[in-house]
């Protein structure tokens, strides 16, 4: 749930990846965006990647020569190599951060990645680090175009029903947050209403605009106890459609990804309707 350009040098890389480390450096990886994720053309892509060595990365601060390396491309090369840059502490790890400038996707379908780290003392190089979901390397992103227009997103949400494991009688305030900053980039999130929870009570819903420029494609959960707790289980995601200027979810997500039906739902925007006429809005 993630989350300056440098000289850039075109170097043909060949690809030979065992998932396995032959370095002195103990681990490197959790590397996001992970593989198959969606990007948009219009802006720089942040790269993120963690590594540990006893005693270098454990004290505070950046890890005395330890480098990264971020190599991006086509599927077979060439890569162009970028330095990444030590951004902070993650536990006993170190983060760095490198960028795939906006050039390098515009006009692209898909862009080919990966990550080293280097430290120096001893001449040492660690590949094979694989991303957040334990794919080995290289990693694609999908590349798509940005919103052509302002594109106002009706989200709905149901709580698990009385009788389920996860059913909760007193939620709280309940929060759609995600990708975008729209969403708040995966902090607090937007407050959620129950639009008619005299007939609906676990029946949850609001609108996000999202405007002309920013990435149609977005991954979302919910948080519940008064914005507080997250869901558990997988991100949500949806790919906006732009061909309007508001978009009714087709579909309703489920808290925790829990079986069963949908509850009654309401409320679309302004509206409300019978339980008949919102199902074949949905559709």
């Amino acid at each position: 749930m993630k989350r300056l350009l440098t000289v850039l040098l075109a170097v043909p890389v060949l690809l030979v990846w065992t998932g396995t480390a032959f370095a002195t450096i103990d681990w490197a990886g959790e590397i996001w965006p992970i593989h198959g994720y969606t990007v948009s053309e219009g802006s720089d892509v942040a790269i993120y990647l963690q590594i540990y060595k006893t005693g270098k990365t454990e004290p505070a601060g950046q890890g005395d020569s330890i480098l990264a390396t971020l190599y991006y491309g086509p599927e077979l090369g060439p890569y162009t190599s970028v330095a990444m840059s030590y951004l902070g502490d993650v536990g006993n790890n170190d983060e760095y951060r490198g960028f795939i400038p906006a050039a390098a996707i515009e006009g692209q379908d898909s862009i080919w990645f990966y990550c080293e780290a280097y430290d120096s003392t001893d001449a040492s190089t660690y590949t094979g680090a694989k991303d957040q979901n334990q794919n080995d390397p290289p990693f694609v992103l999908n590349i798509t175009p940005v919103l052509n227009q302002e594109v106002t997103v009706w989200f709905g949400m149901c709580m698990p029903p009385e009788g389920d494991p996860d059913y909760d009688p007193d939620p709280g305030d309940i929060c759609i947050t995600g990708s975008t900053p729209e969403l708040t980039n995966w902090g607090s999130g937007v407050l959620m209403a129950r639009p008619c929870d005299w007939y609906s009570p676990l029946f949850y819903q609001v609108s996000v605009t999202f405007p002309a420029g920013s990435s149609p494609y977005i991954e979302y959960k919910f948080r519940k106890w008064d914005c507080v707790e997250w869901e558990p289980g997988g991100n949500h995601s949806v790919m906006i459609d732009d061909t309007n200027p508001t978009m009714l979810m087709p579909w309703i997500d489920h808290f925790g990804w829990y079986e069963g039906d949908d509850c009654p739902l309401c409320g679309v925007g302004t509206e409300t309707s019978t339980w008949g006429k919102i199902k074949g809005i949905y559709k």
